[in-house]
């Protein structure tokens, strides 16, 4: 029998869960490292990285992208390079798993998200995790295009029977509008397993890649982290939020003491 924290999130267990997610990116980092996949720190990691040298003291997820191509390879390696209690989380791999994108769970603990509490979904495997979302390059020209697919992806595709072969027709629409990775005049953006239209980068403000601190260790970060912050969080993201909008995702996570 586990040894099991069942308690809605206080300071200590979020903390023990934020060093479990490192514990996955320390071991995601080497395989990446030893397979000449490329990935980036991102979202509120990234600004982690930048405004805490580490984890937003009250954040409860971890994000990193990868290119579309190094996305697929990861996918296709990583289960074999890493340590056995971890599990890398797709809809092939888990087939209770709902989302476009990838997550790579630890079974040393357990998080629900916002309404999967609520929910109380089942049948799929709940440990705690970090994100993985693929990115796309494409023309400036075609970002007006790539956000009407955004939409068409986010909403009508969720809503419709046959919802899941609409996804997937916008995902390959999509990565259609791929551009590579050579010329810096081309923009970045999510690819569609993740829509979040209104974020985009200069190519040459991400690559090449440098790296940064979080926790204590060094991890790959965009080239120009500030102009990527600003994409997401605009000018002021240096300054923290006030205290009632620093909010956690989970609404519950178990801790395995004795894994």
């Amino acid at each position: 029998m586990h040894s099991r924290n069942w308690i809605m999130v206080d300071k200590e267990t979020l903390r023990k869960a934020q060093m479990l997610m490192l514990e996955i990116l320390v071991e995601v980092d080497k395989v990446c490292r030893k397979e000449g996949i490329k990935y980036w720190l991102d979202s509120g990691t990234l600004l982690g990285a930048v405004r805490h040298k580490g984890f937003i003291p009250w954040d409860d997820d971890l994000d990193i992208c990868m290119p579309v191509e190094d996305y697929e390879k990861f996918l296709r390696i990583a289960q074999k390079l890493l340590p056995s209690f971890l599990f890398v989380q797709t809809k092939k791999t888990d087939k209770g798993y709902k989302r476009d994108y990838a997550k790579v769970r630890t079974s040393k603990g357990r998080i629900l998200e916002g309404n999967e509490l609520k929910k109380n979904r089942k049948g799929y495997h709940q440990g705690i995790f970090i994100d993985i979302f693929p990115c796309i390059t494409i023309d400036a020209s075609d970002y007006k295009f790539y956000k009407i697919l955004s939409w068409l992806k986010a909403y009508p595709a969720e809503r419709y029977t046959g919802s899941e072969k609409l996804r997937r027709f916008f995902i390959k629409l999509g990565r259609k509008l791929h551009k590579g990775w050579n010329k810096d005049d081309l923009i970045v953006v999510r690819s569609l397993e993740f829509v979040e239209p209104d974020f985009c980068i200069k190519l040459k403000d991400l690559y090449p890649l440098k790296e940064g601190e979080f926790e204590g260790y060094k991890f790959l970060i965009p080239f120009n982290p500030d102009a990527y912050l600003k994409s997401l969080y605009g000018e002021n993201y240096m300054e923290l939020p006030p205290p009632d909008k620093r909010i956690t995702h989970a609404s519950l996570i178990e801790i395995y003491d004795n894994i």
